[in-house]
């Protein structure tokens, strides 16, 4: 029976709704998702396409029409009539507020949230009638709320009696969103019964109530008054800053400026932080001025929150007291100060960042390099450039590196050459090891294989072992610069760079070592070294290579099986298919007698089945 009077009811329909496609309407009510989604989909369209500017308003009527009589047809499926009422809006005119306004009073609830909602964005006036007179008979908080909330939405002063009326509702959802509404809507008779409601005002809402009163006076002609006169009585701190924005944007601003002598001769009231950061960004300067002639006598808090105001300007005028109380600062608060800095700092500056990132403090040195490169200082690279052509300063220097402008690193890499003087091979050194790239790189890995007898190579070594991991470009290195530098380097410099494999740990570099092993028994030792203190997996079949080579004496095959098998380790990131694997390998190859024991037992100390799969870089850990 019920299929039989969808039927009737479909047939009924197609024959009435000409605007609407018979499939649509037939699929609107269907239990197949895809294909209510569809239909749904076009009579979306259908409505976008009719609503639209300069489209035909004969069809947009008549679209407009069955709509609404297919959400007013109560025996209609009830997702066809709520699909009608989405597409209302697109199409909204006075003709249809009658019905929906009657929709209003349906018996299902979903139906009256469609009307409500299809009348609040209905563009013609009469709409705010039907939403007020059922106001005035809802009952429910819900259904009270949601109507207000349209009316407010609406923004019609027809609906500031209704929610005057309701400023005392014993409900504090509807009290508040009344309070807020006037505030929103403005006028004479908003701000009337704000100012006539304060006063008895229950705490739970009299923020939201104050609030509402400073925007509703604001667009006003004389709310300055009423404004000034909430002052004494804010209740919290976000009053306060409400009622000084509104004032400093009033006229010229100086209602407000009695209220900066105040916080200032006061600074524990709440909200004063914010106010005198507002008065700031003002600009205004009877506000500003008294603020930054206060700034000693601020709390490190204030003071911070003044001079980020002044940097987010890009102002500089309170530069030296910034400087004193970064100075004066220790912690997270001198990191902020020294970021300011780069914001608002000038030449002044420069010598206190410099001096601050020397030390290179964990916590202050990112700040410091940082506001070191943002400093707007025209010329300042020129200038240095030109006082460091004779004997340039370590500060100098650093400044220069953290500038980082086009031929800095040549510059800094002259300064780093053997026959510069040693403390501005030193400096230089530092910077580079911060900024420097490939060319330096390449240029120390040159210099340590050119040293002079007599000379200390190891600053240069230092300073490669600290760069090359940044650049991740260990391949490349090992090819085009230690290679070409290791083959005409002295045997005391080549000892000298072996000492910078550490940092050049590659595929590449591992097969040379292997060759090392297998053909150079100068070299061979070294090589072993360097291998047993490897931990990077990739390289395992390199040093189960090199433990293969026939002619090695037992002590140094067993240190190379021994450095093949830590890699086994948890300690040592590969997947557990591939360390299982590995494993394998290693015991197949190890010889009978004590090396083997010691590979089997190190197998079996690595846990490899009880080992947690190792999670793919940037993947999360499998439970």
């Amino acid at each position: 029976m019920k299929h039989l009077f969808t039927t009737l009811f479909l047939a009924t329909a197609l024959a009435a709704q000409a605007a609407i496609p018979a499939d649509v309407l037939e699929n609107l009510a269907s239990s197949d998702l895809t294909k209510r989604f569809e239909a749904e989909t076009k009579l979306r369209q259908l409505a976008c396409a009719a609503g639209k500017p300069g489209a035909d308003p004969a069809t947009a009527a008549a679209l407009e029409k069955d709509l609404l009589a297919l959400a007013s047809d109560t025996a209609a499926p009830e997702p066809s009539r709520l699909s009608a009422l989405e597409q209302l809006p697109f199409l909204a005119s006075a003709s249809s507020v009658p019905g929906l306004g009657a929709l209003l009073s349906d018996p299902t609830p979903l139906i009256r949230e469609g009307a409500r909602c299809a009348l609040q964005n209905n563009p013609d006036p009469a709409a705010s009638a039907p939403l007020l007179q059922t106001l005035e008979k809802a009952e429910q908080p819900a259904w009270t709320l949601a109507l207000m909330d349209s009316l407010a939405t609406r923004a019609d002063a027809s609906a500031i009696s209704a929610f005057a009326s309701r400023l005392t509702s014993p409900n504090p959802a509807i009290a508040s969103l009344a309070a807020q509404s006037l505030g929103s809507l403005g006028g004479a008779k908003s701000l009337k019964a704000l100012n006539n409601f304060l006063p008895n005002c229950p705490p739970a809402i009299l923020p939201a109530a104050q609030g509402a009163l400073v925007r509703c006076a604001a667009k006003q002609a004389d709310g300055d008054k009423a404004i000034s006169a909430l002052w004494p009585k804010a209740v919290n701190a976000s009053i306060r800053c409400e009622i000084f924005n509104a004032l400093a944007t009033a006229g010229d601003g100086s209602l407000a400026a009695p209220l900066v002598t105040e916080l200032l001769a006061k600074q524990d009231t709440p909200g004063t932080r914010e106010i005198l950061r507002i008065a700031v960004l003002s600009g205004n300067a009877k506000l500003k001025n008294p603020v930054l002639a206060a700034l000693p006598t601020l709390n490190e808090d204030t003071r911070l929150a003044v001079h980020a105001a002044l940097a987010q300007k890009s102002d500089t005028s309170g530069e030296d007291d910034l400087l004193a109380l970064a100075a004066a600062l220790d912690g997270n608060k001198k990191t902020i100060a020294i970021e300011l800095l780069g914001s608002c700092g000038t030449e002044k500056s420069v010598g206190f960042l410099v001096a601050e990132a020397a030390k290179k403090s964990p916590q202050t040195f990112p700040a410091a390099s940082l506001a070191i490169n943002r400093l707007k200082i025209p010329g300042l690279e020129k200038r240095i450039f030109e006082q460091s052509k004779g004997a340039p300063s370590p500060n100098d220097i650093t400044l220069l590196a953290f500038r980082n402008s086009d031929g800095t690193e040549a510059f800094l890499l002259k300064l780093a050459a053997a026959n510069s003087g040693a403390e501005q091979r030193k400096a230089a050194l530092a910077s580079l090891e911060i900024m420097g790239q490939f060319e330096t790189a390449s240029q120390l890995l040159r210099w340590i294989g050119e040293t002079p007898q007599g000379s200390d190579p190891k600053p240069y070594i230092a300073s490669f072992r600290k760069i090359a991991p940044r650049l991740s470009a260990e391949a490349a290195l090992w090819k085009s610069a230690f290679l070409p530098a290791f083959q005409t380097a002295s045997p005391e410099n080549r000892e000298m760079l072996i000492y910078t494999i550490p940092a050049l740990r590659c595929r590449e570099s591992a097969e040379t070592l292997v060759e090392w092993i297998r053909s150079d028994p100068k070299l061979r030792s070294s090589a072993i070294n360097e291998f047993s203190s490897w931990s990077d997996f990739s390289v395992g079949d390199s040093i189960l290579a090199a433990a293969l080579v026939p002619d090695l004496d037992e002590l140094s095959r067993e240190k190379l099986f021994k450095a093949a098998t830590r890699l086994l380790f948890p300690t040592v990131k590969a997947n557990l298919k591939d360390k299982k694997a590995f494993a394998n390998k290693v015991l197949a190859a190890a010889p009978e007698g004590l090396i083997r024991d010691a590979v089997q037992k190190a197998i079996t100390e690595a846990n490899i089945d009880g080992q947690s799969e190792a999670p793919r870089r940037g993947g999360r850990r499998k439970k």
